[in-house]
């Protein structure tokens, strides 16, 4: 990133976005601009509520364009063969456990 760009991006965060912890940014598997907010640092834990539902809405997209899903209604369970089913419990298909996520 040019200096001109982390500059401004720094000056609004600090003045417009005071709960931002921190941001990497990468661009062709390299990190180019890692920053840290509000007193906190790379080791600190950080709540991330609803962005985990995002990322695997995203996730679950690239899997399907890849092939690597057959489709939404493939049952979880299926990707971990070896795993024991509780006796009693609800199995899920990857798009009812997106829909649970949300």
């Amino acid at each position: 990133m040019k200096q001109e760009q982390i500059t401004s991006l720094e000056s609004k965060i600090k003045k417009e976005y005071g709960n931002i912890a921190g941001i990497i940014v990468f661009k062709d598997d390299n990190a180019v601009y890692e920053s840290y907010f509000n007193q906190c640092s790379e080791n600190d834990p950080i709540h991330i509520f609803s962005v985990t539902k995002s990322i695997i809405s995203m996730l679950f997209g690239i899997a399907l364009d890849k092939g690597c899903i057959k489709n939404l209604d493939e049952k979880v369970i299926d990707f971990f063969p070896d795993y024991q089913i509780k006796k009693g419990k609800k199995q899920y298909s990857i798009l009812q456990s997106e829909i649970c996520l949300q």
